[in-house]
């Protein structure tokens, strides 16, 4: 666990560790994303403790979430959504594991009463450095959450939830694993390609993803393909666009219940404009209604 007290008492009230031991032990042999070689899992729930001993991955050096990554690398971190979604895609998975919450009414009320309690200190802390046109989205996506949250037309599967550069280990060691995918805290049922959206909106710089993301949405679906998911192209475009909005509902809610950093504030800040920006460009005001 955390040493930072709030981050701690967060990760156990919304079971992020309770996820994360979860997703390792019932889950990991199940998808080909991947992961690293666990050897020990332990938990206390009563005390809130937690341990995972997993392989050094030493060759691989960790995305850096400001910087953003090169086109190679998002290709990479896209291509491997297959692997994630496709083995559990439309399974009955809250039925089956009761530490992966139900897609539910309920479960969107929860998230939009969330959001209306953080936006005010969002605003109050970001207020001198964000454009006023995030803030628009901002309130956008307060508004019409509910909507959104039931909008999306892919069948649900697992999702990472926090598909991004600095839960991802890159190597060019011939030996080494291309890609390593750590940090599955936020493991949940949800829509596939909002991973997609919120990887590719955070993780390119905005006039580099302009360039490149149809041809990624092109390559998440073949990635789905070759799983063994038959879903239509125009059907996984319309829910990356809807996914879009998933990377700034993380920025403002993340921000404001994990322990302050300077690079944090930065890194939620650059999490809000760079989504604010995709969600303009998708459309994703039309795409919801």
């Amino acid at each position: 666990p955390s040493l930072d007290e709030l981050s701690r008492e967060t990760a156990k009230a919304t079971n992020a560790y309770v996820r994360e031991v979860g997703f390792y032990r019932d889950l990991q042999a199940n998808v080909s994303i991947p992961t690293p070689h666990l050897f020990h899992l332990g938990e206390d729930l009563d005390q809130n403790r937690f341990v995972l001993i997993m392989e050094d991955v030493r060759l691989a050096t960790q995305g850096d979430q400001l910087a953003g990554c090169s086109v190679e690398d998002a290709q990479r971190s896209v291509a491997a959504l297959g692997g994630l979604h496709g083995p559990l895609w439309n399974s009955p998975l809250a039925d089956r594991f009761d530490w992966i919450s139900a897609r539910t009414p309920d479960r969107a009320a929860e998230m939009s009463g969330l959001l209306d309690m953080v936006v005010p200190g969002f605003m109050d802390r970001y207020g001198s450095r964000l454009a006023p046109e995030v803030f628009d989205a901002v309130h956008w996506v307060v508004a019409k959450y509910t909507r959104w949250f039931t909008s999306f037309e892919t069948p649900t599967t697992l999702v990472h939830g926090d598909y991004r550069l600095d839960n991802m280990l890159f190597s060019t060691a011939p030996q080494a694993r291309p890609l390593t995918v750590v940090d599955w805290q936020t493991a949940a049922l949800g829509h596939g390609p909002a991973d997609a959206a919120y990887f590719v909106g955070a993780g390119l710089l905005p006039e580099t993803r302009r360039e490149v993301e149809s041809d990624l949405i092109v390559l998440y679906h073949q990635s789905l393909t070759d799983s063994g998911v038959s879903v239509d192209l125009e059907v996984v475009r319309r829910d990356y666009g809807r996914g879009s909005v998933s990377g700034l509902i993380m920025a403002v809610v993340a921000s404001q219940i994990v322990g302050q950093t300077d690079r944090g504030d930065e890194m939620f800040c650059v999490m809000a404009e760079r989504h604010a920006a995709q969600m303009a460009d998708l459309g994703v005001a039309d795409l919801i209604g």
